[in-house]
Parts: structure tokens; C-alpha cells; sequence
């Protein structure tokens, strides 16, 4: 077709054959392998047709043409492609596609170039006859073509009983893995097996009947006793007379089609269980998170909380009940605090040995751990007991504090699954944290404290490290906590001549800085990578009230409840450190807080630059008067310009004025 300009987006493998064709027609072909490359093409007015294949490089056909379209560039475009996916033909046609062709041997590339033809502009509507005279097949050439045809080509002779096969070419031979003598002489219903379809035969008896055409998916059975999907057209064949002479099938193994039709549709259905399944659980535990959100936000009592807890957890449908207990560090033994929905009193108290493997490892590993009714026996706290199917043990820790396990037990095959599972663990941790800040903030309102004094005899002790790096006695002043397990810690060294050269050599500081210099000593702020427990000691619910250290060791006096397990508090120094004596632990009445515990009661308030002007220009004399420093001064050490001190300086100042006037305003 001459003057005719067709741009073809095409992979590079198949496109030469394409381009041969069109241009035999008469096309000036382009060729491009990318969507995003043609668009520009296609959109530039200079072709009369784009012949694009549907999988392509980045974008797809599809995208092609909805590009194309909202261009408004007005070029028709044939869409000629080996994918069999569904919908694809139809979300061709709704995205601007004007012909679609799937590829199938020469017979489709003749089609394309007469559909190509009949879009182009001023192109004829068909393709132009050839002289085909002196080509003509011979008998024997033909026969060729339908022994090496790929498909499988049978025929039958409906004038014999039965309709026997009188013929099957190479490929049906392949393909059922009969030869041929076994087959010829015998009708094809052989090939039928336990799983073929008794409606299809019906339909294909019918066909043949009535003598007409019929193409079905018929499930058929090779010589080996396999199955295979068979793709069969039954036609009917007529004499010169238009007598009846035979009927010839043509068999297609579509066996890889149809199980990637079933993976897909096993996978679909799959994804709907999953998706109604996860509704479920979504339903479930957001019931669960409210409500136990709103008890932890209503009560302030440590033994309700366990209680509402179980309470809630028991209505939840899909669990038959909860229990929430802790291993007495007196007995050993595993106390039960609260229960509800199980057959498990609150106060019973347990061998930790005796109980399910999932208690004993969530104890152990202090991790989630769960399990089910098939492997478990009736000892207490099972589920068979408890009077559910699945038990699910989470732990309940905040830091190093732990308070506890909750055991949760699921009424349902699917409850407690992996999913649930990860959120029951955020309840835990949840419930953890809403019993801490209680804890904490009875601790800093209670009436009476244990002072706890504690020597560490241990020079690798890092408070020990820094007094030996300025050669002399340090006094904590505070600490100010960053990211990850980093700290600022502030101290005090008393002297005319203290030295800091040696702090920045020392591993485990990051940076150092002076805060402030008199006669009498020094002030300076260390970030540490290692923070002494004071973090740690918090989890407990104790506050640091004094520390001092010598290059030989460090004390430190703390105060904790009454109640407070002393051996816990020692262990968390001992983690850390060698020689740790308890020296003296004295319960007295609670004394006004010192200015470290007031600063730990509004530390959440204050952001990290916020606390470190404030320290730096409490330490640096900046609010006596008249004052030694300026905020220039300040600014400078600090290593920030003086609005940055001040603007941060201000912030801290009203948060705290805010905490002292009424400690429980908000930032």
C-alpha cells in the first residue's frame, strides 16, 4: 500500500516476520519495543496505523492505546497479541483499541495485514488477490500437511457401526500415546475416564447427531492411565453428492491452560478465605484495643486493670476467656491475679513445670508463644481445661519491667492465628505500658519510699571510667536520655585544676562539652554509647538521687516503693557490673522531690535541645543575677546561634512553669 506509514511496537523476538508482511502490503514500517517510546511517535501525526502487541516492555498495549486516545491524535490501532488472559480483549476495546487479533501461524498474519489495511487512512478494505494457480497443493502435500499438522486430526466413517476412527495423524498419535493400530477400528470414546464430564459426551453425541459442528473441553485419559484436558472440534465432512462421508475431530492438548486456570481459581478463592478471614480478625481485636484502651485510660488501680482485662477479653467472640498471672520471685510459682470465662480462679497458684509448654516458654524466652487442643494434655491451664481449643501466652513487658503473663484462650479453628497473634502482642504491650505509667506515677505521689544505697566496686563501671578520665571524684548532676541507648550525661567535678583532655579518648563517649567553669570546678556534659542502668533502673520505677564515683567505683542512692522487690533492682546493676553490694535500704517517709525528680516528672514534656539549654544554663549561672554569662556565651558552647538558645530556652521555661503550676497541663 503505497504512501502508507504503520508504526509497529513489538518485542524485538517475532516482530521481523510482522514488518516482512506488512511491508510485502505496501506499509513504511517503524518499529519501537516500548510504549513509552511509541507514544511520542504515534502522537506526532506522521503514521496512519499502530500495530502493537498487548505484552510490551514497562506499560502494556492497553496503556499504548489509552494514551493514544486521550491524545486525541486520531490513529487506529490493531492490537495483535499471543496473550489468552481474560479481559483483555475487552479492556482493549474500552481504551480505544480498533481491531484485535490473536496470533495464530500465517492465517492470522494475512488477517492483520488485511485489518491493518481496512484502519489505515485511504487504505482498501481487503487485502488484493494473488495468482495462486500454479501453487496448488498436490494429494501428497496435503496429506503431509495433515500428518505433520501439530494438532491432533482424526476421522471417522459414519457409515460403519459406531462411527470407528478410519484415521489419526502423527500428532494424536503423540498426544493420547496409542498407535495407531490399536486405535483405528475403534470408536474414540476410549479416551474417556472416571473424571470425564457425562454431560459433554451427551454434548458431543448430540452435535454428531444432528450433525453439526461442536467444540468442547473434554477431560481424556492417555494410553498411560494420565489424564489431560482436550481441547475437541467435532465436524462434519459431506461427498460431492453432500452426503454424509465422514466426521474429522480436531484434538488440541490444552492440559497447561486449564491448570493454570485452576492455580488462579484455587488462588482466588484462597485470597477470599484470607480476605474474610482477616474482616474477622479486624473486628475482633479493634473491639479488643478499644476497650482495653478505655480501661487503662478510666482505672488507675494495678489490681482492676488484670480484672476489666479478662473481663473483656471473655466477651470477645471467638475467645472462650483470659487469665493474667505472674511467677512469684518469693515462690516460684505461678500466681494468678485475675481471671475470667476459664475454669481458672483468680489466687491459684501453679507449678510452673506442670503448666502448658506455651506458659514455660513464654516465661523462659519472655516472647509470645501459642498453641493448640491437638497436642495438649489436661494438666491445669491447658485449653481442654480452661474450656477453649488454641492458648496464646503473651507476655506483658515494658523495658526490662515485666508484670506478667496474659493467657488467652480461642473458642474457634481460626482464632489466634499469625496475625491475630501479632496484635494480641501489641495488647501485651499495651497493657504493660498503662501499668508502668501507674506505677510510675505512684511512686512520685507516694507518702513513703525505700532509700536504697548501692556501691559498685568495679572500675570498668562507666560512671568509674569517666571519674578516672578527669582524675578526681564526679558527681552526677543528670541525664538527659537521646535515641537508641545514647544518654547525655551531666556531672560535676569539683577542683581548680580539673583536666577533660582525657573524656574524648575514653570508647564509650561520642562527644563531650564544658557547661560550666568557676573556681571551685567544672561542669560538663558527656554523650555516652553506653548509658549507665539509669534507663533500666526507670523500668523499675526507681529514681536515681544520687550518684558519685571514684576511678575505683561508684554509689548510687536510689529510691523505689515500699513494695518494690529490692533483688530486682539489684539484678539490674549486676547485668551491668561486677562487685554490687547492697549497703543500706531504709524506708522512711517521702521527703520534696529534688530537682532531678521533678525534671523526670516533666521529661516527657521537654524535647532533647529543649533540656540541654536548660541544663546548660542552669549549670552556667545564666538565672542568677546579675548574671555571669549571656546567652551569646551559652549559644556559643552549645555550638548553636543565640535565638536558637533562647527560642529553646523560653520553650523549656514555659513547660515548666506549666508543670509547677498545674503538673497536669499538656504541652
Amino acid at each position: 500500500m503505497a504512501n502508507a506509514r504503520a508504526l509497529l511496537v513489538h518485542p524485538e523476538e517475532g516482530s521481523d516476520r510482522i514488518e516482512t508482511a506488512l511491508d510485502a502490503a505496501g506499509f513504511e514500517v517503524t518499529r519501537t519495543n516500548t510504549a513509552a517510546s511509541a507514544v511520542a511517535k504515534a502522537t506526532s501525526g506522521e503514521y496512519d496505523c499502530v500495530v502493537s502487541e498487548y505484552a510490551l516492555a514497562g506499560d502494556d498495549g492497553v496503556a499504548l492505546a489509552t494514551a493514544i486516545e486521550e491524545s486525541d491524535a486520531s490513529v487506529p490501532v490493531v492490537m495483535f497479541t499471543e496473550t489468552d488472559e481474560d479481559g483483555v480483549p475487552e479492556a482493549a476495546f474500552e481504551n480505544g483499541v480498533d481491531r484485535f487479533l490473536q496470533k495464530n501461524g500465517s492465517a492470522s498474519i494475512d488477517r492483520l495485514v488485511a485489518d491493518v489495511s481496512a484502519v489505515s487512512s485511504g487504505a482498501p478494505a481487503a487485502e488484493p488477490r494473488r495468482d495462486v494457480s500454479d501453487h496448488e497443493p498436490s494429494a501428497a502435500e496435503v496429506t503431509r500437511a495433515v500428518e505433520d499438522a501439530p494438532i491432533g486430526i482424526s476421522i471417522s466413517d459414519p457409515d460403519l457401526p459406531d462411527y470407528p476412527l478410519v484415521y489419526v495423524n502423527d500428532a494424536w498419535e503423540a498426544h493420547t500415546g496409542y498407535p495407531v493400530e490399536e486405535v483405528l477400528g475403534r470408536n474414540p470414546r476410549f479416551l474417556q475416564g472416571p473424571e470425564t464430564d457425562p454431560e459433554t459426551v451427551e454434548e458431543i453425541a448430540e452435535a454428531i447427531g444432528n450433525e453439526e459442528q461442536v467444540t468442547v473441553e473434554i477431560r481424556n485419559y492417555r494410553r498411560d492411565g494420565t489424564p489431560f484436558w482436550n481441547e475437541l472440534t467435532v465436524a462434519p465432512v459431506y461427498d460431492e453428492a453432500g452426503d454424509l462421508a465422514h466426521y474429522v475431530g480436531f484434538q488440541n492438548d490444552v492440559s497447561e491452560r486449564k491448570e493454570a486456570e485452576r492455580l488462579a481459581q484455587e488462588r482466588a478463592e484462597k485470597l477470599a478465605t484470607e480476605r474474610r478471614a482477616l474482616d474477622r480478625v479486624l473486628g475482633r481485636v479493634n473491639g479488643l484495643l478499644s476497650e482495653i484502651s478505655r480501661i487503662l485510660v478510666e482505672n488507675r488501680d494495678p489490681n482492676v486493670i488484670p480484672e476489666r482485662v479478662c473481663e473483656v477479653i471473655a466477651g470477645e467472640p471467638g475467645y472462650a476467656g483470659g487469665w493474667i498471672g505472674e511467677v512469684s520471685s518469693a515462690t516460684g510459682r505461678l500466681e494468678i491475679r485475675a481471671a475470667s470465662g476459664v475454669s481458672v480462679e483468680p489466687g491459684s497458684t501453679f507449678d510452673v513445670d506442670e503448666t502448658p509448654t506455651e506458659v514455660q516458654e513464654a516465661i523462659e524466652s519472655e516472647e509470645l508463644r501459642g498453641g493448640s487442643i491437638e497436642h495438649a494434655s489436661d494438666g491445669p491451664l491447658e485449653p481442654k481445661t480452661a474450656g477453649g481449643r488454641r492458648l496464646l501466652v503473651v507476655p506483658l513487658t515494658y523495658g526490662d519491667r515485666r508484670y506478667g503473663l496474659l493467657g488467652i484462650y480461642g473458642n474457634g479453628a481460626d482464632v489466634l492465628d499469625r496475625r491475630e497473634r501479632k496484635v494480641c502482642e501489641s495488647v501485651g504491650k499495651m497493657i504493660a505500658n498503662g501499668l508502668h505509667s501507674i506505677e510510675t506515677t505512684r511512686i512520685l505521689t507516694t507518702d513513703r519510699v525505700s532509700e536504697i544505697v548501692v556501691e559498685i566496686n568495679d572500675p570498668t563501671a562507666s560512671l568509674a571510667r569517666i571519674a578516672d578520665a578527669v582524675d578526681g571524684t564526679v558527681t552526677h548532676l543528670g541525664t538527659t536520655r537521646l535515641d537508641g541507648d545514647a544518654c547525655d550525661l551531666y556531672f560535676r567535678a569539683d577542683g581548680d585544676d580539673v583536666n577533660l583532655d582525657d573524656l574524648a579518648e575514653l570508647s564509650l563517649v561520642d562527644s563531650m562539652r564544658t557547661v560550666s567553669e568557676t573556681n571551685d570546678g567544672v561542669s560538663f556534659a558527656v554523650t555516652v554509647t553506653e548509658s549507665p542502668p539509669f534507663t533500666q533502673l526507670a523500668d523499675h520505677g526507681v529514681v536515681v538521687t544520687d550518684a558519685t564515683a571514684t576511678a575505683d567505683g561508684a554509689t548510687m542512692t536510689t529510691e523505689a516503693p515500699p513494695e518494690g522487690d529490692v533483688r530486682s533492682i539489684l539484678d539490674v546493676f549486676r547485668d551491668e557490673y561486677e562487685g554490687v553490694e547492697l549497703r543500706s535500704r531504709v524506708e522512711r517517709e517521702s521527703r520534696d522531690r529534688t530537682v532531678a525528680e521533678f525534671a523526670a516528672a516533666v521529661d516527657e514534656r521537654l524535647t532533647e535541645r529543649q533540656r540541654a539549654a536548660l541544663k546548660t544554663a542552669e549549670l552556667n549561672g545564666y538565672f542568677e543575677w546579675p548574671r555571669p554569662v549571656d546567652g551569646s556565651e551559652i549559644a556559643e558552647r552549645m555550638g548553636i546561634t543565640r535565638q536558637t538558645f533562647h527560642q529553646h530556652l523560653r520553650a523549656a521555661e514555659r513547660k515548666l512553669v506549666e508543670a509547677y503550676v498545674d503538673p497536669r497541663s499538656s504541652e
